[in-house]
């Protein structure tokens, strides 16, 4: 008798886990709800994640291309698409929505990426945040960047509070026809500071950037640093804007 509960259990239990929608079907039902045409998506870069202490939810990004240029393959617009889903529940919870945050030109959208790293922005409040990185196509001017927009969930909204925040920026001279002997280049890269003495107002968010100028050597292998620096700034939250500002 005990062995034949113990197998009714595990068909069960078996049978309530295999509901759970993979990672293909979330996305699918937040392109359904999106009600956007599948051409339009930039599939590659459509992420999810789970949101962490709230596992029964997932963060999904869709982006979404619009204002194609007719006569450009790789010149249009891109529609920010975030949403949540709430695996309890089989459905999306929230969504967000802002019509051209990206734009794709000279300039390519490499990678979006949810982040949802330790953002505490009070005692009771966790951001999450949207990386996206741009490369340029220049090989003479090589040029590259990465940036943070920050979020956070206000009944049952998702609200942006820090916007196009660029955290890392690398951009130089290769030297073109003169190889190495005249290229320099130039890098800067940032990190979040987050005091742990927490409060309910927004906290501010210290913010630490290393620069760094360098050239190559003849065989364009070893970086010869020509100077380097680190820079503190700080993040306040301005009541008025209801977002993170940078001051210096």
């Amino acid at each position: 008798m005990k062995n034949i509960l113990v197998v009714t259990l595990f068909l069960f239990t078996g049978s309530f886990f295999g509901q759970e929608l993979s990672d293909k079907e979330i996305i699918n039902k937040a392109i359904g709800f999106l009600k956007v045409n599948e051409k339009d998506l930039l599939t590659d870069k459509i992420c999810l994640k789970v949101i962490p202490k709230q596992k029964e939810k997932v963060i999904i990004l869709v982006p979404v291309k619009t204002n194609i240029d007719p006569e450009c393959d790789y010149c249009f617009d891109i529609d920010n698409n975030i949403l949540v889903w709430n695996k309890s529940t089989k459905s999306i919870e929230t969504k967000y929505t802002k019509k051209a945050e990206w734009t794709s030109d000279a300039m390519c959208l490499d990678e979006l990426k949810i982040d949802t790293g330790l953002y505490y922005l009070n005692k009771n409040t966790r951001a999450f945040g949207i990386r996206y990185s741009y490369s340029g196509s220049s090989r003479v001017n090589p040029f590259s960047s990465d940036s943070i927009n920050l979020y956070y969930f206000r009944n049952n909204q998702i609200v942006e509070v820090l916007h196009d925040f660029e955290l890392e920026r690398s951009n130089g001279d290769n030297g073109g026809i003169d190889g190495c002997k005249s290229a320099w280049f130039e890098t800067s890269k940032s990190v979040f500071i987050i005091s742990d003495k927490l409060t309910t107002k927004f906290n501010d968010i210290t913010v630490k950037t290393k620069f760094k100028d360098y050239s190559l050597d003849e065989d364009c292998e070893k970086e010869i640093i020509k100077k380097e620096s680190i820079k503190s700034s700080v993040l306040k939250f301005d009541e008025k804007q209801k977002k993170y500002v940078l001051v210096q």
